[in-house]
């Protein structure tokens, strides 16, 4: 086993189809190699219900889009075409700059709340600009979302009508992924970044196969909550970016 320098890994969800990684990037431009193991995928399901009422548009104030993932199954649902016209005057909505740009791109919609940042800041610029619809909102969605929408949206009167479009899973194919980066367990990187407390369950057996890989990595946690696991699983951690920042990823690198 060997310790490459200045190879990065990332441990982190499945990428979208117009998903460019901010991290690799901006890690790439300050010389580093990086290599991305999916700690999880997606899998799209019902998408007959979701283009039954997207073809409804009239009884909706707008869409709700809460991640690229959502983007992708109304664009699965259409058959890879975008949205008809009738969408494109409504109150169409995105959490985050990513979610953006994929909606603009393969939806032809421009959404409101790109700043919005999480479902909670979004739910305040929604309550704000819709006051007295009745009509509710469409929201595709998930298998593991939370109740933040619906809950915040309520306090307004305004309604969400959600539809489930896709499964968020475990990786059954990581322990291949993680060979195939690591030229079959023999060449490791010199930081591996955890951005979940899934992505930490996930590899912590396969990573302990090869003995003393985790002592020799520096482990970074994005966040909290994958720091907590992190340390349930006794890993020497290197580094906590408080936030999801590539920047701040890549000032815990440099130190």
């Amino acid at each position: 086993m060997r310790i490459l320098e200045n190879f990065v890994i990332l441990l982190k969800a499945q990428r979208g189809l117009e998903e460019s990684d901010s991290y690799e990037k901006l890690l790439n431009s300050h010389g580093y190699v990086v290599k991305q193991v999916n700690t999880l995928v997606f899998e799209f399901h019902d998408l007959s219900e979701l283009k039954e009422k997207l073809e409804s548009s009239k009884k909706y104030s707008g869409l709700l889009l809460s991640s690229p993932r959502c983007v992708e199954a109304v664009y699965f649902a259409l058959n890879k075409n975008k949205l008809e016209s009738s969408w494109h005057g409504k109150h169409n909505y995105a959490v985050g700059e990513a979610t953006h740009l994929v909606a603009l791109k393969k939806l032809g919609i421009n959404c409101r709340g790109k700043e919005s940042g999480n479902a909670k800041n979004l739910s305040s610029i929604v309550a704000k600009e819709n006051i007295g619809t009745d009509k509710p909102f469409l929201f595709p969605h998930g298998n593991l979302k939370t109740d933040t929408l619906k809950i915040e949206l309520s306090k307004s009167n305004i309604s969400i009508e959600g539809v489930l479009v896709y499964d968020t899973l475990s990786n059954p194919n990581i322990e291949e992924e993680f060979a195939d980066v690591t030229e079959k367990f023999t060449l490791f990187p010199e930081y591996i970044i955890f951005f979940s407390p899934s992505g930490v369950r996930s590899s912590v057996e396969i990573l302990r196969k090869s003995p003393g890989c985790l002592n020799k990595m520096k482990c970074i946690a994005i966040g909290p909550v994958t720091e907590t696991s992190m340390k349930e699983e006794n890993f020497n951690i290197y580094g906590v970016a408080a936030s999801p920042n590539p920047e701040e990823v890549l000032n815990i690198i440099k130190r």
